[in-house]
């Protein structure tokens, strides 16, 4: 599959057409807005075919908040028959499945409305859409997707299939750089009626409820300074999302600033700065507090035996897994 055929490819899951943005490698990954397929295929191919993407959501889906199309970004190739059933069992989905170089990305095109100014028990539901694709990522795959992407309708840009992945690329790997589908859509738009949304929309009021009432003094979580002594080479973008950016900001009232010198330093490059600010500044905004042990245990057991494999290396395991209080059993 080439490029051209590539990009008519994934325009076919579309509603919409264009104005949708594109990102190349000569963009730098910027996001770049265009207004037509061969405008789209001319950056595309100023860039060699690398890193080409466009977005899942043109304008007008954006204007109008509509998720029209389910995107889950797996890095975990051994989670793709669990989310493949997932999809069937749930919604009745057979999916786009592209292999992308590092991993895979699932593409379910859907029928749904404008969540725009969307109303739970009485309250305006602040970023439905967005709320919707990032729960709607995790229920379909177990939380077996990368914890590290965010979807929302202007992050979300799929690698075109005939393009090339830069990882590969620079990493040798030049046989699996090519963007290729495993799977196509069959061509159906699901119906996402009875998605348990309305659930999770309940258990986010709940958790809020929870975190409004942490007020307690500063202190320290053993598992987690644990971790801030050790260099992991597991879970790092999970451990970075859900752990320690929330545990500095909320737990430990470090300020935004301090907070990123103790992650630049810890992860040495690995997670760009820039997504160490979004991240800060996201969990500051919202007040978002760090995994607790035993909703780790029951919501991310990958991540929970990472944990625990790393306290039992340094044969302090007992100490830390019963530090556990009652508070922090009400963290996230």
């Amino acid at each position: 599959m080439n490029i051209e055929q590539g990009l008519d490819f994934l325009l076919s899951h579309f509603e919409s057409n264009f104005p949708r943005t594109v990102s190349t490698l000569k963009t730098q990954n910027r996001q770049v807005e265009v207004f037509s397929r061969e405008e789209a295929l001319k950056y595309f191919k100023e860039s060699e075919l690398v890193d080409c993407r466009i977005s899942a959501f043109g304008r007008e889906e954006i204007e109008q908040e509509k998720p029209n199309l389910i995107f889950v970004d797996l890095d975990d190739v051994s989670a793709l028959e669990e989310a493949r059933a997932l999809f069937y069992k749930t919604i009745h989905g057979i999916p786009t499945i592209l292999h992308t170089g590092n991993g895979l990305a699932i593409l379910q095109p859907i029928n749904m409305i404008s969540l725009k100014g969307s109303v739970h028990n009485n309250y305006k539901v602040e970023d439905p859409a967005k709320k919707f694709l990032q729960f709607a990522e995790k229920y379909l795959t177990n939380h077996k997707c990368d914890s590290g992407n965010h979807p929302s309708l202007k992050s979300c840009l799929i690698r075109v299939p005939g393009s090339y992945n830069s990882k590969c690329l620079n990493n040798g790997m030049y046989d699996q750089s090519q963007v290729f589908p495993i799977q196509e859509w069959n061509g159906v738009r699901c119906n996402v009626q009875n998605f348990p949304f309305k659930s999770y929309l309940n258990r986010l009021e709940r958790e809020c409820k929870k975190r409004r009432k942490f007020s307690g003094p500063i202190r320290e979580i053993p598992y987690i300074e644990n971790i801030l002594r050790q260099r992991l080479s597991e879970g790092r973008k999970r451990i970075f999302a859900l752990v320690l950016c929330p545990y500095l900001v909320n737990v430990k009232k470090l300020s935004l600033g301090e907070s990123e010198d103790v992650l630049s330093n810890y992860f040495h490059g690995y997670v760009p700065v820039s997504m160490i600010r979004y991240k800060l500044r996201e969990v500051f905004k919202k007040g978002i507090l760090p995994y607790g042990m035993k909703n780790m245990r029951e919501n991310d057991p990958e991540l929970y035996k990472i944990v625990t494999t790393l306290t039992e290396e340094i044969g302090d395991a007992k100490r830390l897994m019963t530090a556990v209080t009652a508070e922090e059993e009400n963290f996230i």
